[in-house]
């Protein structure tokens, strides 16, 4: 485990001008300059627009590097993209503290999707416009698949922070498409060897209606094997609130522990509902985002988390002070959350997804030798390597693109120091690189089992 953090917060701070987080609002033509000693944003014009079909490049002197961003600012989850876009400006101000490219600042060019898959194709084609070297996004798995196929027909690179399932993995495999979010195969995994570890022989799954949820209950039994009981399965709406019928269905089938697929509201009202039916007295929760504080907070300040009974995957262990650097990086992003969005934030999982695809894109940028094409961009991002303090060597898999982060295993416990208002992870198990994700050849027998075409990428 890497104890080092990439630039110190101190240069952060120091840099006299951090260049340019880009525009707040969705207006085409305008960016932010950001004065980090002053901490004050001024709008300036963007410059001339690229020509037509200009799809990317280097920075012209005195302009920036620009970034894509593919956000949800409009739709019913829209309410916890904060701690998403935190994470990226995060990023960018880590890279233009150590100088940007070649003295060239970065700048995040956001445009809203509204966690819509019908706008992908046309807010992706006006960011490539603006001149954007790369994108980050989509934000969500109902919009992955729809981003793949855009990237490859336009053959321009995209890094999504979102869950994705692996179908989407596989039909719509792209050499233009990375995945750098939580990935529902390795959870599955994970979930499946800590059910087998404590002995439990039955379990109740409990999701929204996305694919990487049902992802992630499949790959579950999957890994366990006939077997192991299943009870039951229910997948809502990710705007359902009322899980009582669910709840009482459960308890009167009494099993070993739920699989749960929630998040955020979901998740909150699950909790809260099980807790009144006694749910939590008689089996634990195995998901993932176990200690984010976007499912937490709410819960943690009612005094309603089931502490000890939820179990999972986090991949930012924000409560390890014994990590060198942990402890300021996390003082940033919240710092972040007050200076841009007026709002106090803790950690996300999903801020460090975005936190880390942009630093892939900034690092493949400095790797690219000044060729920030399409292409140029493309080749590198398949090559990149980086570490964070949480994890050596990040980078996209060869054949399917996923990024092979560090996992932590852990169960949400509360913090005795006081420190913490939101639940904490006491660690089980740490996951380094690609240890949990599938094999080419389990990817390949999956895909000939459901009449997938596997596409090697590594072949493209």
């Amino acid at each position: 485990m890497k104890k080092a953090i990439s630039v110190t917060m101190a240069a952060i701070m120091a840099f006299s001008l951090a260049g340019c987080t880009g525009t707040v609002n969705d207006t085409p033509g305008t960016a932010a300059a950001t004065t980090a000693a002053a901490g004050e944003t001024a709008k300036a014009e963007a410059g001339d627009p690229k020509a037509e079909g200009d799809k990317g490049g280097q920075a012209a002197a005195g302009e920036t590097i620009k970034i894509g961003v593919l956000t949800d600012r409009s739709s019913v989850a829209a309410a916890t993209v904060t701690w998403a876009e935190a994470g990226g400006i995060l990023a960018l101000e880590e890279a233009n503290a150590e100088g940007g490219l070649d003295g060239v600042p970065f700048e995040l060019v956001y445009r809203d999707t509204a966690s819509d898959s019908a706008n992908v194709a046309q807010k992706a084609t006006e960011l490539v416009n603006e001149g954007c070297i790369a994108i980050l996004g989509p934000k969500s798995d109902g919009e992955a698949p729809t981003g793949a196929t855009w990237a490859e027909e336009n053959k321009f690179p995209m890094v999504s922070p979102c869950t994705m399932n692996t179908r989407v993995t596989i039909e719509n495999a792209s050499k233009y498409m990375f995945s750098c979010g939580f990935v529902a195969w390795p959870i599955a995994k994970m979930n499946a060897k800590y059910a087998a570890d404590q002995g439990y022989g039955s379990a109740f799954f409990i999701g929204n209606d996305g694919g990487a949820s049902g992802d992630s209950r499949d790959f579950f039994y999957r890994e366990l094997g006939d077997g192991f009981q299943n009870l039951g399965s229910n997948q809502v709406s990710s705007n359902s609130t009322e899980f009582s019928a669910i709840i009482s269905s459960v308890v009167g089938k009494n099993p070993d522990v739920i699989i749960g697929a929630v998040a955020g509201p979901n998740f909150v009202s699950l909790v809260n509902q099980g807790g009144q039916f006694g749910l939590w007295d008689m089996c634990d929760y195995l998901g993932w985002y176990t200690c984010d504080s976007t499912n937490t907070s709410a819960l943690a300040e009612a005094g309603n988390y089931p502490y000890g009974k939820v179990h999972g995957v986090d991949l930012w262990p924000f409560w390890m002070d014994e990590i060198e650097g942990n402890a300021e990086f996390v003082q940033a992003y919240s710092d972040i959350g007050k200076k841009y969005y007026d709002q106090e934030i803790y950690p996300s999982d999903m801020g460090y997804t975005w936190y880390v695809g942009i630093k892939a894109i900034v690092e493949a940028a400095r790797s690219a030798g000044g060729d920030l094409s399409p292409e140029g961009m493309t080749n590198a991002l398949s090559k990149v390597h980086f570490s964070t303090m949480y994890g050596d060597d990040l980078y996209f898999r060869d054949f399917d693109h996923l990024m092979a982060h560090a996992y932590y295993y852990v169960t949400a416990v509360e913090d005795t120091t006081g420190k913490w208002s939101i639940p904490i992870g006491d660690v089980y198990a740490v996951y380094e690189g690609d240890e949990m994700l599938p094999s080419k050849e389990e990817v390949q027998q999956y895909a000939e089992e459901n009449g997938y075409v596997f596409k090697d990428l590594s072949t493209q």
